[in-house]
């Protein structure tokens, strides 16, 4: 009987896609392979030019109602893209000079942090930090630290005896006061310069506080010669931790110099043309720790580990590429692969950066996956054309026959892939939309480089030894024959009926599983991080002596102008934030009524009686009035007030549970109060409402991811069984990673959703190449387990070195500090590996009982 091949290579619409493409690939490849290089080099000049492009506002699903009361108050109350700065003496309290001169110098140095919102910043040192005291003469307050500070024993005595009376203990200042914090927000965009924040150079910034104090070592940039008016020697840099080899060679030191005009020249020397020289830190304090914590640390110190990502990438390109030689026999043939599959990712950075887009921090994976679904269509394609070369066909001829069977099936996986990446964008976060972007511009490469350049450019290959290529290719299929024949007994009916229960038990466990899974952080601190990272042992350490830290919920009650001096109002605010305190995982709560309740106190001679809300009127108006609109408390007509929730963490049961608490407080008294309590600002409300669109999308975009995966399937196949044969395997792996996921306490956050719908498209190719040519063979007249036999010796044996030798690199990413990548790690060994196990187990089982065989 001929073979009447697949459904999908030997259509109508096949056929005449080819004899459009054949052409353009066979007819000059000489001519397609310049054009080609000369397409490499655009992109790869704009890939140069591609910048790192952090941004807070990105995670932020800014159309969340949550979000509306974020853009709203913002002005008033505040942002959520904290940064906090603690100073924590070792012995003694903060009440001396060297410790309350070290914390104005910080105070001043993160007041001039690019992009900080000044009039937020607070601290000891910070003007709108006041207390208030009752005394004989009346109302008496001012700044904590008065305006003549001059260090002495009785000056500290009156700053001690001010904070105690600011009511700042546990705030700015430490429970058991031997520490301090200067607390700030960072702007996204500066209102006068219009200049988007730096994540990675306020990063940097930080450290260099922390250095400045911790580190008893300066390595200071000096002038090997002079320069201007700048003598030989002059200090024109500074590090606090010993600079590395590339950065004492490609690093690089900015001085401001002013003009006798008045203005300022900015001269910029090269590290290596400076001397560097280690001295002793002046003011290195051993009595003093610092601890920073928020967003822009987060990216500094993901950026930081950028080096070691790109090393771990490296260090997979080297193991697949000897995988590769070890597979083929060949160095050439292993180099193929590999070379095309980074001229894909030279094309996806460039492409980004022509559509002015940047890498964001979070997204540096992205690119990996890509590298990956490449290697997986360059295996396929270098597998079959060294099968035809070793039956005797030319270089040329090869490739035009490998192109021919694997070039419709190939580009039909990709746009699948194109389309189902693409998919993800459906969730209104910024960064899942570049994200998707990024992984469809990488696969639409892959569709060139692939089935376009990696063809042409084998077609001028050549073998230097055929004969004993040839040899050690019979040598591994003699090695292999036996197990593909064992294998290829999956498609018996007991067997392959097996084979589907235990699918259908590993799907219980993931329905079982699946309800454990955390939407949001699953884990206390920061999950992109190490638990013993630098990072999240300093929110620790802030969590542990402050009552606050960075986790802050900010409800916003809303009323009448003027609902200071309410007592409805008021009443109902101070019972919200009484029901607040008393949830799981609330550490405090802050409001107006707090410094209104110690006011009304001072005014009854401090009796502790007295220490709640006056109902009088005008008694509320003196209570309140003392409390300035700079303090992010209220508004300033009084008809906004801001609640401040401190959580203890911001682990998504607390997250949820908080917000439950809050919206079952505002439903209870929504009939009948004169106030509204509404969802929320602070860096909590942002995380509650990106947990929340998450948790109402993913299942959303997983079911649109299977639809386009499904509808390329049947138009490409146009049978059940290919649609039941490729997807049930795929959905299966994808169920088990959520299973995987809460077994291992991986939250569904931003940073892992799009990586299980990536990781979608590694599978589609599995099982199109494995369907494709099964069907080829059933169709050619061959029994179901003899079609299975050529298969896996054809297509299989290329999609189980994939699994193997993309799960074995990527296992190395376990090793990383980054936490993320080490999730991702251990979610695409399990993925790459069980999608492979799918491929070639599960879905010719299913085949056995869905594809139309021979009579």
């Amino acid at each position: 009987m001929a073979s009447e091949g697949s459904s999908l290579t030997n259509s109508p619409v096949a056929r005449a896609i080819l004899g459009v493409v054949e052409p353009l690939v066979f007819g000059k490849p000489a001519l397609t392979l310049f054009v080609l290089a000369a397409l490499t080099v655009f992109f790869g000049y704009h890939a140069a030019r591609i910048q790192p492009d952090a941004g807070y506002e990105k995670t932020i699903p800014m159309e969340h109602p949550y979000m509306g009361a974020f853009k709203e108050y913002y002005s008033e109350f505040g942002g959520a893209n904290l940064v906090l700065v603690a100073l924590m003496q070792k012995e003694g309290e903060i009440y001396n000079e060297r410790f309350l001169s070290t914390l104005k110098q910080v105070t001043d140095e993160v007041f001039f942090l690019p992009n900080i919102d000044r009039p937020r910043v607070m601290s000891l040192f910070t003007p709108n930090v006041r207390f208030v005291e009752i005394t004989e003469q009346g109302f008496e307050g001012g700044d904590v630290i008065p305006s003549d500070y001059a260090p002495s024993p009785q000056m500290f005595d009156i700053i001690k005896s001010n904070v105690s009376k600011a009511q700042i203990i546990g705030r700015l200042v430490s429970e058991d006061e031997t520490g301090a914090m200067v607390v700030s927000e960072l702007l996204e965009v500066d209102p006068q310069t219009g200049k988007q924040v730096d994540y990675t150079h306020v990063a940097d910034l930080l450290e260099t506080i922390r250095g400045r104090i911790e580190s008893p070592t300066v390595w200071e940039y000096r002038l090997r010669e002079p320069s201007g008016d700048m003598e030989a020697g002059t200090v024109v840099g500074r590090d606090y931790s010993e600079p590395g080899r590339l950065e004492r060679w490609f690093g690089e030191q900015t001085v401001t110099l002013p003009q006798t005009s008045g203005e300022t020249e900015t001269v910029t020397f090269n590290n290596r043309d400076l001397e560097i020289v280690a001295a002793d830190n002046p003011e290195y304090n051993p009595n003093l720790q610092v601890h920073i914590v928020g967003f822009a640390k987060v990216v500094g110190d993901i950026t930081d580990a950028t080096l070691e990502v790109v090393g771990f990438f490296g260090l997979a390109l080297l193991m697949t590429s000897l995988l590769l030689w070890g597979y083929t026999g060949s160095m050439k043939m292993a180099f193929l692969p590999m070379a095309c599959s980074i001229v894909a990712v030279i094309w996806e950075f460039g492409l980004l950066s022509l559509f002015g887009l940047g890498l964001d921090p979070f997204a540096i994976l992205v690119p990996f996956l890509v590298l990956a679904v490449s290697v997986s269509h360059g295996v396929q394609y270098v597998n079959a054309w060294v099968a035809e070369v070793g039956h005797g066909s030319s270089s040329f001829d090869a490739s035009l026959e490998t192109f021919r069977r694997l070039a419709i099936p190939g580009t039909v996986a990709l746009i699948t892939d194109v389309a189902g990446f693409a998919t993800i964008a459906l969730i209104d976060i910024q960064i899942i939309q570049e994200m998707s972007a990024n992984a469809a511009f990488g696969v639409a490469a892959i569709i060139i480089t692939n089935k376009i350049l990696m063809p042409a450019w084998l077609t001028y290959m050549r073998i230097g030894d055929l004969q004993a290529f040839e040899r050690k290719q019979q040598v591994r299929e003699n090695l292999l024959a036996p197990m593909w024949g064992f294998v290829a007994k999956i498609t018996r009916p007991v067997p392959a009926a097996c084979a589907i229960i235990v699918g259908v038990l590993l799907l219980g466990w993931a329905f079982y599983m699946y309800p454990k899974l955390q939407v949001g952080d699953a884990l206390e601190g920061t999950p992109e991080l190490r638990p013993d990272s630098r990072f999240n042992q300093d929110a620790r350490a802030i969590g542990h002596n402050f009552s606050i830290g960075i986790d802050i919920l900010k409800v916003i009650a809303e009323a009448d102008a003027d609902a200071c001096v309410n007592f409805d109002v008021v009443e109902e605010i101070d019972r919200f934030a009484w029901r607040m305190d008393n949830v799981e995982g609330v550490a405090s709560t802050l409001s107006v009524l707090d410094y209104a309740k110690m006011v009304y106190r001072g005014l009854n001679e401090a009796r502790l009686s007295a220490e709640v809300l006056p109902r009088n009127q005008f008694s509320l108006a003196q209570s309140t009035a003392l409390v300035p609109t700079t303090s992010g408390l209220l508004n300033g007509d009084c008809s906004a007030m801001a609640i401040f929730i401190f959580t203890e963490d911001h682990r998504a049961e607390t997250i949820s549970r908080i917000v439950d608490a809050v919206k079952q407080y505002e439903e209870e008294t929504s009939d009948t109060d004169a106030v509204s309590f509404r969802l929320a600002t602070g860096n909590v409300g942002v995380m509650a409402a990106t947990n929340e669109v998450v948790e109402e999308q993913e299942l959303m975009v997983v079911f649109w991811v299977y639809v386009v995966v499904i509808s390329f399937i049947w138009l490409s196949f146009r049978n059940l069984s290919s649609v039941l044969s490729i997807v049930l395997p795929l959905s299966l792996v994808s169920m088990m990673a959520y299973g995987v996921m809460a077994y291992l306490g991986i939250g569904l956050k931003v940073a892992t959703l799009p990586v299980v719908a990536l990781a979608v498209g590694i599978g589609v190719d599995y099982g199109i190449y494995i369907y494709a040519t099964l069907e080829e063979g059933v169709k050619s007249g061959k029994t179901i387990e003899q079609a299975l036999v050529d298969t896996l010796g054809k297509t299989g044996k290329a999609v189980v070195f994939t699994g193997i030798a993309l799960g074995l690199s990527v296992a190395t990413w376990l090793f990383s500090q980054l936490q993320f990548q080490a999730d991702m790690g251990i979610l695409l060994v399990f993925m790459f590996t069980a999608n492979m196990f799918g491929a070639i187990l599960l879905l010719p089982a299913i085949a056995r009982f869905t594809m139309k065989q021979p009579g």
